[in-house]
């Protein structure tokens, strides 16, 4: 079988003495998120409800244009395990080794009850309303990744007005609801994993000073996996430097880069800033903001203009294959 370094037809960085090639295929439509509405999320749920439909993909993209590296969600229940099948089967396939960077939730809790989206967000807003000053309430109601939730423009108002942000008592009693975690982590097991990627909630966590359980949270899975940790962050512009102050050991970060500025708060500009100051990695994440700038456009900012060390990217089809990791490779080349 040969490695994923050596199948790989892109070059690479050093995320804490791993190579990593510099394009990633994501996974989100694999599990019927589009970032473009309902309907489309529906699209995706039934074409990849079927494991065939992905094995197409997979087997192109390490085949025909050495894609090695692959974000996926670890197997608990539902189409995760769809995904994870898939990969075991292209791998057998190929005879390529696929090296994967998993995402786990942290679920939260407090008391017997995990914790409020809708108050999470709030906290957020309240807290970047402080630094970005009045546009911050434009950003979140005009996000055109955030407006695809099922009524979020009428829940955020509504939550502006009847909920408000988690106390510092609440923040101090929050734990991690550490249930099928074991399992989630053991039905990676026989792949290689590179790094185990810690999920949104890591904001939460840095915002609210708990970098015990972010640092509990990390080892754990560390303990499980054998493998580094890298943060996901939309918060880009507030979360980094709290990060980059703490002393969670992490090797880098996931985040949203776009010319949109799509997810990336609390506005563009200072999400770009804190992103240009880290010493960490940085993969760029939703570098098409879902679809909504084309191909050659959004790589070309997040490889030339932006200079993320690796991106990853999300395709819902062979076709977007095609366009998106040519794309890729064409901006990647470019000098």
């Amino acid at each position: 079988m040969r490695k994923y370094t050596d199948a790989s037809q892109f070059s690479h960085v050093s995320v804490s003495g791993m190579p990593v090639p510099r394009v990633i295929l994501g996974h989100l439509p694999f599990v019927g998120e589009s970032y473009q509405g309902i309907m489309k999320n529906q699209e995706y749920c039934e074409r990849f409800s079927h494991v065939e439909n992905i094995v197409k993909i997979l087997k192109k993209a390490v085949n025909e244009y050495g894609v090695t590296v692959f974000a996926n969600a670890p197997a608990v229940e539902g189409r995760p395990a769809i995904l994870l099948d898939a990969i075991k089967y292209t791998i057998k396939a190929t005879s390529v080794e696929m090296a994967l960077i998993p995402c786990f939730m942290i679920p939260l809790r407090i008391g017997d009850q995990p914790i409020d989206d809708y108050r999470r967000w709030i906290t957020y807003y309240e807290i970047e309303r402080k630094i970005a000053g009045k546009e911050t309430n434009e950003k979140y109601v005009e996000d055109p990744i955030l407006l695809c939730r099922k009524g979020w423009n009428e829940r955020f108002s509504k939550a502006l007005t009847q909920l408000h942000p988690y106390d510092k008592e609440e923040i101090r009693k929050m734990r991690i609801d550490y249930g099928r975690l074991r399992d989630a982590a053991q039905s990676l097991e026989g792949l290689k994993v590179l790094f185990a990627e810690l999920g949104s909630e890591t904001d939460f966590l840095a915002m609210m000073g708990r970098f015990d359980l972010l640092e509990e949270f990390s080892n754990t899975l560390k303990d499980y996996l054998g493998c580094p940790i890298l943060l996901a962050t939309h918060h880009a512009g507030v979360t980094i430097p709290i990060l980059d102050r703490s002393e969670v050991r992490f090797e880098g970060y996931l985040t949203p880069v776009n010319k949109l500025g799509a997810m990336m708060f609390p506005n563009q500009e200072l999400a770009l800033k804190e992103i240009m100051k880290t010493n960490k990695s940085v993969i760029a994440i939703k570098p098409l903001a879902g679809g909504r700038i084309p191909p050659k456009e959004a790589l070309k900012y997040v490889y030339k203009e932006q200079r993320a060390d690796a991106c990853m990217i999300g395709v819902g089809s062979e076709k977007e294959l095609d366009e998106d990791i040519q794309a890729a490779k064409s901006a990647l080349e470019e000098k």
